[in-house]
């Protein structure tokens, strides 16, 4: 249910208070607007709702929606919004102080595009994009790297349970479309620290840590890069 005209004014006002950061709360079943605090690392572009303020807020109710602000440009959701709003199974609210927009948005389906997702770790990387791949194409669920703290491949080598997890197991002969080709793009990394999809016909779908994900050819350097490839059993 969209938010009431004194909803989106208490979400506005509170937005305008910190103009220069993503302000964010939660709509109780009572109609209350709780402000949370935001606690994301880069709070100017992204958000993280502080799990205190959460447990505080569910004393008082249930908890019926998700907002935030959008400190420049419109209240047009994004496509992490979109994607996390499909995640938290929750309506998310989403308001523009500049502007004075609001947006609504209420989870239904919705599945972000292969290529084009900026990346944020743990929603938008290398190993979600798989698993979006193997949902959309294959109707299988691979499991998520969670609880797994950014950076983790640089200490830890995860991989091999994850796989066992997952149900991949190392291929020997030639690929077939929807091998996940296993890469170590960093000489430092323990292990594999990337993740990609062989699309046949000397392509792969990927996406690099800090770019937008992409379909491209298979190259020098991933001939390089990679150091096993796995496949479903």
């Amino acid at each position: 249910m969209q938010a009431t005209p004194e909803q989106i004014s208490r979400m506005l006002s509170l937005a305008a208070a910190s103009p220069s950061v993503e302000v964010c709360g939660l709509l109780l079943d009572s109609g209350r607007v709780w402000p949370a605090r935001n606690i994301a690392a880069a709070p100017a572009d992204q958000f993280e709702l502080d799990p205190v303020d959460v447990a505080a807020a569910q004393q008082l109710g249930a908890i019926v929606g998700i907002w935030h602000s959008h400190p420049s440009g419109t209240a047009e959701p994004s496509l992490l919004d979109r994607a996390m709003c499909e995640r938290t199974a929750l309506p998310w609210h989403v308001v523009s102080p500049l502007t004075g927009d609001y947006r609504y948005l209420a989870p239904g389906g919705w599945q972000a595009p292969y290529e084009g997702r900026s990346y944020v770790y743990g929603v938008f990387d290398c190993w979600e994009l798989v698993r979006d791949w193997y949902r959309q194409e294959l109707g299988h669920a691979l499991p998520r790297l969670d609880p797994a703290p950014d950076g983790w491949w640089q200490t830890r080598d995860l991989v091999p349970e994850l796989c066992r997890q997952a149900g991949l197991q190392p291929v020997t002969g030639d690929w077939l479309r929807g091998d996940v080709l296993l890469c170590r793009c960093e000489l430092s990394s323990a292990g594999a620290d990337h993740a990609a999809i062989w699309l046949g016909d000397g392509r792969l779908l990927h996406q690099l840590r800090g770019q937008a994900s992409r379909a491209e050819g298979f190259g020098r350097y991933w001939q390089r890069a990679v150091i096993r490839v796995v496949r479903l059993s």
